[in-house]
């Protein structure tokens, strides 16, 4: 059995942070598995999505970044031309029907996470965790930014 929690204000910001970012990409990344796509492929499939003409690579790079390094997302984007999910041309990288396809399939579970992770929190209340986290990091001297 647990011992009963301090309240909420004596409690540090940072452990509940990492904890739900744990709990947060682990959940996200269990559900993709099971439609065959990781959180990295699904964050350029996304990403792609916006974009149906195509974006140019760098900027689907310094979009993602801030997800992990640009190296990752790089060999990301080779994974999923090497799977037939995206092609390149002249600097250029363009969904394919197959990624298009993956995609739906993908945002169909990630609006089921959505839901899920929202359940019991208002609007109100979700803005407001956003907000704080936002104000939290600024004033740590942190940066974060998020499309």
């Amino acid at each position: 059995m647990r011992p009963q929690m301090r309240p909420p204000l004596e409690q540090p910001i940072g452990f509940w942070t990492i904890r739900a970012g744990e709990a947060i990409r682990s959940r996200i990344r269990s559900r993709l598995a099971e439609v065959g796509v990781t959180q990295h492929e699904w964050w350029v499939l996304h990403q792609l999505s916006r974009y149906p003409g195509g974006v140019d690579e760098q900027q689907l790079v310094e979009t993602i970044g801030p997800n992990d390094t640009d190296e990752a997302i790089v060999r990301t984007i080779d994974v999923v031309a090497e799977k037939g999910w995206v092609t390149r041309r002249e600097g250029m990288v363009m969904a394919t029907s197959a990624g298009t396809e993956r995609f739906t399939v993908a945002a169909e579970a990630q609006n089921e996470l959505g839901v899920e992770r929202r359940r019991g929190i208002s609007d109100e209340e979700y803005e407001i965790a956003i907000t704080v986290l936002q104000r939290t990091i600024a004033n740590v001297g942190g940066d974060a930014w998020h499309w």
